[in-house]
């Protein structure tokens, strides 16, 4: 469970207590980033097996404890009900990782809650050890697409590097339509590179692309397995797929359910394109016959159509390797972080 964004954005499933801010901290093994608790703070997290992350019960969840030298850190597993202690877990000066106090009984519905007390340095809690995307930069070389930048392309044309930017519609219609407010940065100098298009039907010769990469762009895509197998044919021996895709863990999707493999070779079989109504529906938590649902349906609204972890995207990458004529994938993830990345070769 992502702490770090949950407190950055303020989210009614983080309550704070106290001075609690995020903060980073570099470590042997890289920089992580998480929550800075002061002394007499404390943090609670209220039902927390509504999460994924929690629901099957894990001794831990890739959080870690820097307790200062006269500092004491408590986890504590509170009934929602009526805020009986069920399970808690005291540790002094050190550096550890966080233990979920489970009850070994059945506990319903729990709250968890960190606190601190010292008379000296505050606390940090670690949630995640931050990714870097510059190696999946420097992939990008060649010719190739990035699929739905909006007016932000992350892969910039340089030496050694041909890019065309994907998107459903000119650049300067993008802006028009969504960034009125000016929210995003433009590139107006890139947009000559922009070519409409969708990604299931890149308007690219086969055998001609060097890399497709893509960020945040994977999960919305229905028919994963179709879009690869298409994705394929566009790709040279060697070129790859890049993406940059959110952990269900580490995002708004962890209300969610990581999806099955079987669902995904379903859509392939089905020959499916768009998203259906049953995946509005478990989007937005609302029944097929909505009027919201319908509403957003026909406008064709965003939704993220499949919820991923390093878990079923391992399972994804099996089945193209296996079935769709790939040679070899890796990803790159660590828990709680708001998103990993893929690396697929041709």
């Amino acid at each position: 469970m992502n702490l770090f964004d949950l407190a950055r954005r303020q989210d009614a499933n983080l309550h704070l207590a106290g001075e609690v801010v995020t903060s980073k901290r570099e470590y042997a093994d890289g920089v992580w980033r998480g929550l800075t608790v002061s002394a007499g703070a404390s943090f609670r997290i209220p039902d927390i097996r509504r999460f994924v992350t929690f629901r099957h019960f894990p001794a831990q969840v890739g959080w870690r404890l820097d307790v200062p030298a006269g500092g004491t850190a408590q986890v504590r597993l509170l009934s929602t009900a009526d805020q009986a202690v069920v399970g808690e877990f005291t540790v002094g000066a050190g550096l550890y990782p966080v233990t979920i106090p489970w009850p070994l009984a059945p506990c319903g519905a729990v709250d968890l809650e960190l606190s601190y007390t010292s008379s000296g340095r505050p606390l940090f809690v670690g949630n995640h050890k931050l990714l870097s995307r510059q190696w999946l930069y420097d992939l990008c070389v060649g010719r190739g697409i990035e699929i739905g930048p909006g007016p932000v392309p992350q892969i910039l044309p340089g030496e050694g590097r041909d890019v065309s930017y994907l998107e459903q519609m000119p650049a300067e219609e993008w802006n028009r339509l969504y960034n009125g407010g000016g929210k995003y940065p433009v590139r107006p100098e890139l947009w000559s590179s922009y070519i409409v298009g969708e990604a299931s039907d890149m308007p690219v010769p086969d055998g001609s692309l060097d890399f497709i990469f893509g960020s945040h762009v994977f999960e919305h895509l229905a028919n994963p397995l179709g879009h690869l197998q298409r994705w394929h044919a566009k790709l040279r021996p060697g070129g790859k797929v890049i993406m940059v895709v959110p952990d269900l863990h580490g995002t708004k999707d962890s209300v969610h359910h990581r999806c099955s493999i079987e669902s995904m070779i379903d859509e392939l079989a089905r020959d499916i394109w768009l998203p259906e109504a049953a995946h509005y529906s478990r989007h937005l938590r609302r029944s097929v016959d909505d009027p919201r649902l319908i509403a957003l349906m026909d406008r064709g609204e965003s939704i993220h159509v499949h919820y991923y972890d390093n878990i079923n995207c391992q399972q994804l990458l099996d089945f193209a390797v296996r079935e769709l004529g790939y040679g070899d994938y890796v990803i790159n993830h660590t828990p709680n972080h708001k998103d990993f990345h893929f690396v697929l070769v041709r």
